[in-house]
């Protein structure tokens, strides 16, 4: 694979219309024609990052955050951005950037999160701008189809799920051709009219130059007459954020607990009365602090990140409720989960190595890990300032993951007990399409960052999958290439425990992680 091979796997998972203006996705640092055999990605680029893929050979790095914002205006190595661009093209390391395109996108960082809360009936809080132009161009009856051909190939007439999208309507052009023309209708100083078609289709921003080469170079005339209009349309399925209904109303301080846990945050915090019944929720993954407006005639509350003291009053003012989750542990949560959803099942298909950074850290540390934290704006109560996690020093994990089709739409079930059996949380979640084995890895990741944030040491994690058990123990190697990143993570995290241990047991003993998997499938 060429990382122009790569660069057009990204278009097609997160096209770059899709970024906000000013956003620099794409390619940073590198030569399209180079060679992509392994692959990092992290959320960000850091000396860590760049260090990891140069100990494991890797030639390419995706991020989420792009390196370059602004101009560059010089390249010393005391500046942090400028010396990692010198060490990026020093040791031959294609950059890449994935940003608010991907964020946007189908099947996105905004989707995936969405999913992940349970969000029914989902829309884009803010739909993406068409950006794109409609292209009309009058050509002989005759000629309509040849011409309509090479517009499509060059990137017109794509409609949502639909391609070659057209109008066209039969009328007579008139001209009359001057001396010193060459007209393939009719004679020189002659007035002529003709049955012509006008013909109409749409084309992106990126597209239009193309596009108007390829209908002049199809079209018979010497002289072919067209227009350009750009469009104020929409994309109704893409764009920042998803809002939707949860399957039952829950509170607000239930749902600002169920996002930290859900999210791997080390903490949340809500604006809004805790007890406060809500149901319609919007989610914004990265800094939401500029759409508070928006949300407001859309949803009760609004999870996002960056959110400000005035920022909380302004959405109070707006009726609004707002949960603030660190905006680097939201994305790096579904970029992660993205990687191995959408991007590896393209690349292990090309015979690239994938991976998800290992050394990649959030900038945050936490005095109090794994609190969720009130802004009470309605109606103090004592309580409401602060709830604490449970601490525990040994857990047993329940986990099981399962696919309806296999693949097909799947879901995971963690139960988390302590010492004493005493279940202290469990997880119910649909993770979108994948197979069995990818469900069960997932499962089992969520476990243990469940037990990390939680701050236990020593874990017990009880599976149905022998399979996984195996691999887990290093009895069977990982064949298959979509799971070997899963496993490595999972081998990371319970390195990081004081004590960790794996076994099997038959799915009847296993029967409420399972219960918790076909709870999530039944609400898809």
């Amino acid at each position: 694979m060429r990382v122009a091979d790569l660069l057009d796997t990204l278009e097609r998972l997160a096209p770059a219309a899709l970024a906000q203006p000013g956003d620099n996705c794409g390619l940073l640092v590198g030569e399209r024609e180079a060679g992509v055999a392994r692959v990092l990605t992290a959320l960000e680029l850091t000396d860590a990052v760049l260090a990891e893929a140069s100990a494991g050979g890797y030639d390419t790095i995706i991020t989420h955050h792009p390196l370059l914002f602004s101009p560059v205006r010089s390249l010393v190595e005391s500046h942090p951005r400028e010396r990692l661009l010198r060490a990026s093209v020093r040791e031959g390391i294609s950059l890449i950037a994935c940003h608010t395109n991907l964020d946007a996108a189908t099947g996105g960082l905004a989707d995936i999160a969405g999913r992940a809360l349970g969000l029914q009936d989902m829309a884009p809080l803010e739909a993406a701008p068409a950006n794109r132009y409609k292209l009309v161009g009058f050509v002989p009856r005759d000629e309509v189809q040849r011409v309509a051909a090479a517009v499509f190939a060059a990137g017109a007439g794509a409609i949502g799920g639909y391609r070659d999208c057209a109008f066209s309507t039969e009328g007579v052009g008139w001209f009359t051709a001057l001396p010193g023309s060459h007209p393939t209708v009719g004679e020189v100083s002659i007035p002529e009219r003709t049955p012509e078609v006008r013909w109409e289709t749409v084309v992106p921003a990126n597209s239009l130059a193309g596009a108007i080469r390829a209908f002049l170079g199809a079209h018979p005339y010497e002289e072919p007459a067209f227009d350009v209009y750009p469009t104020q349309d929409v994309l109704a399925r893409v764009g920042l954020g998803r809002v939707g209904m949860l399957s039952a109303p829950t509170t607000l301080r239930e749902l600002a607990a169920r996002s930290a846990a859900l999210f791997e945050a080390g903490m949340a915090k809500w604006s809004g009365d805790g007890e406060r019944s809500v149901r319609r929720v919007a989610v914004l993954p990265g800094s939401g602090r500029g759409m508070i407006e928006a949300a407001a005639g859309q949803c009760e509350v609004l999870i996002t990140g960056d959110l400000s003291y005035h920022v909380a009053e302004e959405a109070a003012e707006r009726g609004l409720c707002v949960i603030d989750v660190p905006h680097g542990d939201v994305e790096w949560w579904a970029f992660r989960r993205w990687v191995g959803e959408r991007l590896a099942p393209e690349l292990t298909a090309e015979g690239v190595e994938l991976l998800v950074s290992r050394d990649w850290r959030s900038p945050w540390s936490l005095a109090s890990p794994g609190r969720v934290l009130a802004v009470p704006s309605v109606s103090p109560r004592e309580g409401d300032m602060m709830n604490e996690a449970p601490r525990v020093k040994q857990a047993r994990v329940w986990i099981d993951g399962g696919s309806r089709g296999n693949p097909g739409p799947s879901a995971i079930g963690v139960v988390l007990e302590d010492g004493g059996g005493r279940v202290l949380e469990t997880l119910s979640q649909a993770i979108g399409v994948g197979t069995n084995n990818v469900a069960e890895y997932r499962a089992l990741l969520a476990g243990l960052e469940m037990a990390k944030r939680l701050e236990v040491r020593e874990v017990e994690v009880i599976s149905d999958s022998e399979l996984l058990v195996r691999q887990m123990r290093g009895e069977y190697r990982v064949k298959n290439e979509g799971l070997k990143p899963l496993h490595a993570e999972a081998r990371e995290l319970a390195a990081g425990l004081d004590s960790f241990s794996i076994r099997h047991v038959g799915r009847e003993q296993n029967s409420r992680a399972d219960a918790l998997v076909n709870e999530a499938l039944d609400e898809q």
